[in-house]
């Protein structure tokens, strides 16, 4: 079986000749991929892990990876998945033309709906990363990450997480909390920000440019792409934050929770609800209240139990196996 995934930036505009450009193009030979539990942690793992473990388990014997960026490009990754760059829809429209559609295509995002629709031949799985709109987009069956959006053609997403890699840490916390996302709005640092002004809670962004935000008279530090380790940050903290209302953002949540830390998340976030389970892997807290649900985790932090709940609900093998049954049960032919 030939499997895509994609979770496309924005496309852009170039002068290339597409399809001479792919008339030539020949894919790389074929690397062998570290099997997917021995796999390091890196930002994509939960996107890439269900085409390693299908390459892993002989399910597929070929898996992409597409994606839109500046820059054309075209290599394994250590999973063994090729990664393709395109410039943009035309672009990957002519290297379809060359060497057809994947027989499984799954999606990230709304970049990726033209085309969603466009591979009609392929079995679809659309995977929105916020909640579903009134209009579904065409595909075969959907991974959703709120619990409402759940119906016949569709299953909640859960991101998996690579915890040999991921786990909690016995030495010294260096910090009170931690909060993973990116800085724009959505994600909502000034909650956190509003909230530990002038305190002593001591916190670190990732991943932030510092410049971006107000820190004075917080007790914050900050990290960008690739300058701290994830599992290390995780590992030296007491608890973790997720102060995010229009935004959905489960994998960087349930990395928190499978490194064993109690997770504060926004009452108003959009998606991903399903990461918090009241007195066991976090609480939810209105913007208001913030600080003081903060406060109140880190003093009871041990008597929450994120880490046993992920394992026994959430276990990385069991999750991914639970996708291709679903996949199977929708329609997909193996």
């Amino acid at each position: 079986m030939r499997v895509a995934i994609a979770n496309f930036s924005p496309p852009s505009e170039t002068t290339l000749d597409f399809r001479a450009y792919w008339a030539r193009y020949e894919h790389p030979a074929p690397e062998p991929g570290v099997p997917l539990m021995r796999q390091s942690h890196d930002w994509g793992f939960h996107i890439f892990a269900i085409g390693s473990y299908m390459l892993e388990t002989g399910v597929a014997d070929e898996v992409e990876f597409w994606d839109y960026r500046m820059d054309r490009w075209s290599g394994f990754h250590p999973s063994g998945i090729l990664r393709i760059s395109f410039s943009n829809n035309e672009d990957l429209e002519a290297y379809l033309d060359r060497f057809g559609e994947p027989q499984l295509f799954i999606n990230y995002g709304h970049i990726g709906l033209p085309i969603l629709s466009r591979l009609s031949r392929s079995f679809r799985v659309h995977i929105p990363c916020a909640h579903l709109t009134e209009v579904q987009p065409e595909a075969e069956c959907y991974l959703v990450d709120r619990e409402e959006d759940v119906g016949t053609r569709s299953m909640l997403y859960v991101p998996v997480v690579q915890t040999n890699a991921i786990f909690p840490g016995t030495g010294p916390k260096l910090r009170d909390f931690i909060y993973l996302a990116s800085y724009c709005r959505p994600k909502r640092h000034d909650v956190i920000l509003n909230a530990v002004r002038g305190t002593q809670l001591t916190g670190h962004f990732h991943p932030v440019n510092p410049a971006d935000m107000d820190l004075q008279d917080t007790k914050i530090t900050t990290s960008n792409w690739y300058e701290r380790d994830i599992p290390e940050l995780l590992r030296e903290s007491r608890i973790a934050v997720y102060s995010g209302d229009e935004t959905s953002n489960p994998a960087a949540m349930w990395e928190c929770v499978a490194a064993g830390l109690p997770i504060v998340v926004n009452e108003n976030i959009a998606g991903g609800r399903h990461v918090v389970v009241p007195g066991v892997t976090g609480e939810f807290s209105s913007e208001r209240d913030f600080r003081k649900t903060i406060m109140r985790v880190i003093e009871r932090r041990e008597a929450y139990r994120p880490r046993e709940h992920f394992e026994e609900h959430w276990s990385t093998i069991n999750t991914l196996n639970g996708y291709l049954e679903f996949f199977r049960k929708m329609g997909l032919k193996a």
